[in-house]
């Protein structure tokens, strides 16, 4: 599990970093782009060695955990779905992962682990299309 949290749930602690030249001892990030229960990954270790993300945190009951502000909705089979607050996006390279890689699109997971488009802005409520 990863997020910016400290809480023993957290297996990845994930912190903000200053760009530019913001880079001194006495700047303190206000708000964080880092949700605190970001994302689990899980990967099987056994072929197909697959690996999925699922947007969210879980608490240590293994609860689904977002806040009050997250997107929320009702999938078609009756499943509830998510996003979290600040999102979690992945991108994956154009020409795989070498050093001939060029940046591909970025795309936001959910909490069951479908990939969307980007929403309009980060944090807003109506998710992007799903892909």
């Amino acid at each position: 599990q990863v997020g910016r949290s400290t809480e023993s749930p957290i297996d990845f602690v994930v912190t903000d970093t200053l760009s530019g030249n913001q880079n001194n001892d006495e700047t303190q990030i206000t708000q964080s782009t880092i949700s605190r229960f970001a994302c689990r990954i899980v990967c099987d270790r056994s072929p197909p060695y697959t690996a999925r993300i699922f947007a969210a945190g879980f608490d240590s009951s293994k609860n689904i955990f977002l806040g009050e502000k997250a997107a929320k909705w009702k999938n078609p089979d009756g499943h509830m779905d998510g996003l979290t607050t600040n999102g979690v996006l992945v991108m994956h390279p154009k020409g795989g992962f070498t050093e001939e890689s060029k940046p591909g699109v970025w795309r936001e997971i959910s909490v069951c682990g479908d990939v969307y488009t980007l929403r309009e802005t980060r944090s807003a409520q109506q998710r992007g299309k799903l892909v």
